[in-house]
């Protein structure tokens, strides 16, 4: 009998802001040591908020529901310049006691195309999403009924490592199987669409889901999921999402599952 733990996972976080990102990285520290083979950050300077920076009186709201007018462009840079900064001595500070290789990328454009393409090469992808409740929420499972598999038993190692009693969404889409089949799995749904509407009534504290097992299928799912969640995204299988287009930026390699390093 091989009594061996399985091997450790490398991880990337994704983010638009410090802020963001720092919820993530609340979420990795609740790891064991072992359990993170590599740990990575990306930070995403989303574009479309780039361009409200060119709107006359352009007002925004901030995350305690105050309306303030949107920083200028040179403003909005030198912002992104210190959150790269924190980002960076975040993730060499969280990333110390695993003793991991560590790796930093910044990059232009959409947060969850970008992110998912700088994933490629790693085993998990945490889009971080700042805590807006003050009540520690629910950790929750999203995935289809009946799926198996090595990767699908990672991600549940993690939520339970998260949550000693981890919510479980569980999407049937098939019409012959009555929805109260498996009484263990109260929050049942026919459609990704009825299980984010859930979601967004609920406090969550994290979101996993298996991108190559479903029920996510592509980049306008995750990025809805992310929506509705309000919480970080943790996504298995982050390598497998569909066709990505060509990028120029050339994104450092997922760190191997070898001995300590330090990249940045």
């Amino acid at each position: 009998m091989n009594s061996r733990s399985p091997p450790g996972l490398r991880i990337l976080i994704g983010a638009g802001s410090f802020a963001d990102a720092a919820a993530g990285f609340g979420i990795i520290k609740q790891l064991p040591i072992g359990f993170c083979a590599g740990l990575g950050g990306i930070l995403v300077e989303e574009l479309d908020l780039l361009a409200t920076t060119g709107i006359p009186d352009r007002r925004v709201i901030l995350s305690s529901g105050k309306a303030t007018t949107a920083p200028t462009q040179s403003q909005l840079r030198m912002l992104w310049k210190a959150d790269a900064r924190a980002f960076r001595e975040l993730l060499a500070h969280v990333s110390g006691p695993y003793g991991t290789q560590s790796v930093f990328m910044q990059d232009k454009g959409d947060l969850v195309r970008t992110a998912l393409r700088a994933a490629v090469g790693w085993d998990v992808l945490v889009l971080g999403y700042r805590q807006i409740h003050r009540i520690p929420g629910k950790v929750i499972h999203l995935k289809m009924s009946g799926t198996v598999g090595d990767q699908q038993g990672a991600s549940d190692r993690f939520s339970h490592l998260l949550s000693p009693e981890p919510v479980v969404f569980s999407i049937n889409e098939s019409p012959d199987e009555p929805l109260g089949a498996d009484p263990s799995t109260p929050f049942k749904f026919r459609s990704l669409d009825d299980a984010l509407a859930a979601l967004a009534r609920m406090n969550a504290k994290a979101v996993l889901v298996d991108f190559g097992r479903g029920p996510i299928r592509g980049q306008d799912d995750l990025l809805r999921l992310l929506e509705a969640a309000r919480c970080p995204v943790i996504v298995f299988d982050a390598s497998r999402p569909p066709a990505l287009l060509e990028h120029s930026t050339q994104f450092p390699p997922a760190p191997a599952n070898g001995g300590p390093q330090n990249a940045g």
